[in-house]
C-alpha cells in the first residue's frame, strides 16, 4: 500500500494541484494558483482536440491490429508440440525489444531508398517513391499497425492461456451436435476467450493511449503533425513550450477520459 500511495497517489494528487496552476517558466520561476485557467487554454486549444482524435485511432487501432494479428497465432501455437513450444517463446520477440530499437529498426525498413518493406509496398502500389513515413496518413497508419505487431505477443500468450482453459468436453458437446470446425470456434471457443480479449485489450489500449516513445522516434509527431498524439503534445508542452502546468491540466483531461471509456468497455464485459 505504501509503495502503491508513493508511485501512484501522491503523483496524481501533485498533478492535479499542478493542473490549477498558472505556471509558464519563462515568466516566472514558481507557479501561482491560476484556477481553471489551464482547463480552460484545454478547451479552447484545437491542436489538441486533433490530437485527442488521432490519440483515438491510434488506441484502437493498435488494439485491433494486436487482437487480429494474435488470434491466428494463438490458435496455431496452442498445441503440446515442440514447434509451439519454441513459437511461444519467440514470439514475445517484439514484445520484450526496446522501443528506441524497434523504432530505427522500423525506420530503416520503410526507408525509401534501402527499405525492404518500401520496396515491397511500391511494388504492390500501397506506397509511391517516398516512404510513407512523409505522409501524415500513411505515417499514422504505419506506426499504429508497428504499435500493435509489438503489442501482439503479450495477447498472444494471454489468448493461449485462455484456450488451454476450455474444456475439451465442450468441443466434444459440439462435435456430437453436429457442430463444424467454424461452429465449433464461433459459439465455444469465441465466447470462452471473450473477457480475456476484453481484459488483454483494455489494458494494452491504456498502454497504447498513454504512448509516447514509438511516435516520437519515428516521427517526432511529423509530418505535419499528422503523428502528433497526445504524448507528444504533453511533452512539448512541458519541454518546448515550457508549461508544464498547463501539460498537466492535458494529462489531467486524459485521465478522465480513459477513466470513462475503461467503465464503458468493463459495463460491456458485465453485459456479455
Amino acid at each position: 500500500m505504501a509503495v502503491t500511495i508513493a508511485i501512484a497517489v501522491i503523483p496524481l494528487i501533485y498533478e492535479v494541484w499542478l493542473s490549477l496552476q498558472d505556471w509558464y517558466m519563462l515568466k516566472r520561476s514558481q507557479p501561482i494558483f491560476g484556477g481553471l485557467i489551464n482547463y480552460i487554454a484545454v478547451s479552447k486549444d484545437g491542436a489538441l482536440w486533433a490530437g485527442l482524435g488521432r490519440t483515438a485511432i491510434w488506441t484502437v487501432g493498435t488494439v485491433v491490429v494486436e487482437i487480429a494479428l494474435a488470434l491466428p497465432l494463438a490458435l496455431l501455437l496452442n498445441r503440446n508440440t515442440a514447434v509451439a513450444r519454441a513459437g511461444s517463446a519467440l514470439i514475445l520477440i517484439p514484445w520484450v525489444t526496446p522501443f528506441i530499437v524497434l523504432g530505427f529498426g522500423w525506420r530503416f525498413l520503410l526507408d525509401s531508398d534501402v527499405g525492404p518493406i518500401h520496396q515491397i509496398l511500391e511494388f504492390i502500389g500501397l506506397a509511391g517513391g517516398r516512404s510513407v513515413l512523409t505522409d501524415p496518413a500513411g505515417a499514422l497508419a504505419a506506426i499504429t499497425f508497428i504499435s500493435g505487431w509489438k503489442g501482439a505477443p503479450f495477447m498472444v500468450i494471454a489468448l493461449i492461456a485462455a484456450l488451454k482453459s476450455i474444456p475439451d468436453e465442450l468441443y466434444e458437446a459440439a462435435e456430437v451436435d453436429g457442430a463444424g470446425a467454424w461452429a465449433q470456434f464461433w459459439h465455444v471457443t469465441v465466447p470462452s476467450i471473450w473477457n480475456t480479449v476484453i481484459i488483454v485489450g483494455l489494458i494494452l489500449g491504456i498502454l497504447a493511449f498513454y504512448s509516447f516513445d514509438l511516435a516520437w522516434i519515428m516521427t517526432k509527431g511529423g509530418p505535419q503533425d499528422g503523428t502528433a498524439i497526445v504524448g507528444i503534445q504533453i511533452y512539448r508542452a512541458v519541454f518546448l513550450d515550457l508549461r508544464p502546468a498547463y501539460a498537466a491540466a492535458i494529462s489531467v483531461v486524459m485521465l478522465l477520459i480513459l477513466f470513462a471509456a475503461s467503465l464503458a468497455v468493463l459495463r460491456l464485459r458485465r453485459s456479455n
